[in-house]
This record gives structure tokens, sequence and C-alpha cells, in this order.
């Protein structure tokens, strides 16, 4: 009679017990999604995701009895591509045999959905440099400032940004400005783990990546923020959810491939999905100091 053991049974535990392992891990490095527009791609509709932009308008005062002349309004799209990211590990029978194998299957998993995290955030993070027209806030070769952050949040009310500002910041970013707050005698969260636990943040705030917050601006940092001026910089960015758009067409998947003849078996990590801009003048960069 055939058994099922610690070796085989680590080759058909897969989807019910990794896929939860995996995004458990992969969730803490997920930092710019949660903060843009979610998209979902329906399968058969091509690759190509849109979303209409309305044109800005005014409105004016009108007479008493008088008709209301229509205004021609022409709308643009934004269009986000959707693409495949993966990768996998292959494991040897003899790995399997000599080590301990559910463990170390959820450890290969878990490290795969963690990288895939970080390159829908670094993915993300790219598109920072190209908002508000690529007109940054900041000096090259200067820490981030207090008045800088300032600049970023007038410059998103001028372009009548709507809802919440979020800030995401390279962790050096994030020093330089926090050592500005506190050498100005202001005070930054010293209790972060708590409040996270604790389930203290601001309504509405994701945990992942969160440090705290500016003059009601929640602040992220994540090491997934592009560098700049020939790595002279770092270029984080202070947008609203309407600037970018994250679009899933397939979530993160974990799949097995066994070889029988190379006696090992694949652990493979793929997801698909696609980032992209949807109004850029919703977000400004803000490039300083590395």
């Amino acid at each position: 009679m055939a058994q099922t053991t610690t070796t085989t049974l680590a080759t058909i535990i897969p989807t019910e017990m990794i896929v939860p392992e995996v995004i458990r891990e992969a969730r803490p490095f997920n930092v710019v999604a949660p903060l843009v527009i979610n998209g979902t791609l329906p399968k058969g509709k091509g690759p190509v995701w849109s979303k209409p932009k309305l044109p800005t308008t005014s409105a004016a005062s009108v007479a008493e009895a008088a008709d209301i002349t229509a205004t021609a309004r022409t709308t643009t799209e934004a269009n986000v591509t959707v693409s495949e990211v993966g990768l996998s590990t292959e494991v040897t029978l003899l790995a399997e045999e000599t080590a301990a194998i559910p463990p170390a299957v959820l450890d290969w998993a878990g490290n795969q959905g963690r990288a895939i995290a970080q390159k829908i955030t670094g993915d993300l993070c790219a598109l920072f440099a190209g908002l508000n027209a690529s007109s940054a806030i900041g000096t090259s070769g200067t820490n981030l400032t207090v008045a800088n952050f300032l600049e970023a949040m007038y410059t998103l009310d001028a372009a009548n940004a709507p809802g919440r500002k979020v800030c995401v910041l390279h962790p050096r970013q994030v020093s330089d400005l926090f050592a500005a707050v506190i050498a100005a005698g202001g005070a930054v969260y010293h209790n972060l783990a708590e409040l996270i636990r604790e389930g203290r943040l601001p309504s509405g705030t994701p945990d992942a990546g969160f440090v705290g917050d500016l003059f009601g601006v929640p602040i992220y940092s994540t090491t997934e923020v592009d560098t700049a001026n020939s790595a002279a910089d770092y270029a984080g960015a202070m947008f609203v959810k309407e600037a970018m758009a994250f679009v899933q067409l397939r979530p993160i998947t974990v799949e097995y491939d066994s070889d029988k003849s190379a006696r090992s078996t694949e652990i493979i990590v793929h997801t698909a999905y696609g980032v992209g801009e949807v109004v850029e003048l919703y977000g400004v960069p803000l490039v300083t100091d590395a």
C-alpha cells in the first residue's frame, strides 16, 4: 500500500497551506499598492485596463430663465498593461528527504512571495519620477526638510488633488525628515509597533511600511524607492490615490511542478498585474539626498 510520508506530503501540501503563508509573508513588503487605485482586469478582456479621465471644468453664474449652454467635454483614458511576474525554486528529492520538509517548503514559497511583493512595490515606486510632469520638489544632495514636505502638500492642494494625501519615502529620507522635525522641537512616533498591534492607526491607514504621519499625511517607508541623479538622491513621492493604479489579472499563485526524471520539484510563485499613472498632477516627486 502506498503511504503518504513527509517527503510526498511536501509535494501535495500546496495551495491550502502554502498560499496563505505566501500572502502573509508578502503583505509587509507590499507597501504602495494599498495606497493607489486597485483595479481588476477580467479574464478574456485583453491585456489593457482603461480608466476614463474627465477634463477639468468650471461652473458659471446663470441668469434667471436663461438657457444653460452646453460645453463639449472630451474624455481621455489612462491605460495600464498587464504582464506576468514570477519566480521558481527547484528542490531536489534528496533535499526534501534530508530537510524538515513542510517548514522548508513554506520558507521557500514565502521568500518567493516576498520577492513578488517587492517587485510590485518597486514597479509602483518607479512611477514616482514622472508625477507632476516630472517636476520634483527638493534639492539634489540636500536632506529632505519639513519645508519640502509642506511644499509637496501645497503642490497637491493647488492641483485640487482629491482625497487623502500619503507620502512614500526611502528610509534615508524618512530619517532625514524625522531628524528635521526633532531639531525643530517636534515629536515623531516611538511606539509604532504597539500602534499597529493595537489597531490604533488612523482610520483607513494601511500598516505595511507605515512609520508615522506629519501634518496629517501618513508616511510610508520602503527600500524600493528609486535613486535619482546618478544615485546621488532618492525619489520618493507624495500623492493621492487617483495618481496611480495597480491592476491585477491573476493574484499571487503557488504551484508545484514535479520532474520525476530529475527527482526534483519546482516551487513556482507567479502573478499577473500592471501599474501606471492615472492623473500625474495628483502626485509629486520628492527628490533629496541619498
